[in-house]
């Protein structure tokens, strides 16, 4: 999925809802668990430590509970029973919100982000 196709997804405008994101904090552990890709499970911890920091502006908030809604959902761009592929999907997302927050901290946007 690329950038834009993702900012103008169903899973942004799901993010919007406030009841999102503690469905989303309360379905994470039990994903995490289940994934057996260290690379895509270190993002989404990334991605849910910085958004319980309470440091992230309304638009970040929104952009990681989509991103964290996107990788816990079974059907996506590419649904995850499909071996391999399921999950390169998850952790272009993944990586495309981190990137993102990472630049943002980078150029002093972010404040004391600590990503």
């Amino acid at each position: 999925m690329e950038q834009r196709e993702f900012m103008e997804s169903k899973w942004l405008r799901a993010a919007q809802d406030p009841t999102v994101q503690s469905q989303v904090l309360e379905d994470l552990p039990g994903w995490i668990a289940k994934v057996r890709n260290s690379d895509l499970t270190a993002k989404a911890r990334r991605l849910k430590d910085y958004l319980v920091s309470g440091r992230g502006s309304t638009a970040d908030i929104i952009l990681i509970v989509a991103a964290l809604l996107y990788l816990i959902s079974p059907i996506d761009a590419v649904p995850d029973f499909i071996p391999f592929a399921g999950w390169l999907d998850d952790v272009a997302v993944a990586g495309l919100v981190l990137s993102y927050l990472d630049k943002k901290a980078s150029s002093g946007e972010g404040g004391s982000v600590d990503l």
